[in-house]
């Protein structure tokens, strides 16, 4: 696996836990369930890959998990 790929996995996990805890934030309870399917999505690739994303199913950051500790 190239590290442009883990880098555009990692990307795409930020952008959909954004899009979650901004959904959130607006009480926008249908886009906070596209996003959480979205985020769901991308942490299964990185599982699959053995990509680290640093983000949980709920779009918060996990300690220190880009930093080479296992997870999504």
């Amino acid at each position: 696996m190239s590290e442009a790929f883990a880098a555009e996995i990692r990307r795409r996990a930020d952008e959909a836990a954004e899009a979650l805890r901004a959904a959130e934030r607006a009480g926008d309870a249908e886009a906070a369930l596209a996003a959480a399917g979205d985020l769901d999505e991308v942490r299964r690739l990185a599982r699959a890959h053995g990509v680290t994303t640093g983000h949980d199913e709920t779009g918060h950051e996990t300690g220190g998990e880009r930093a080479g500790e296992e997870g999504a």
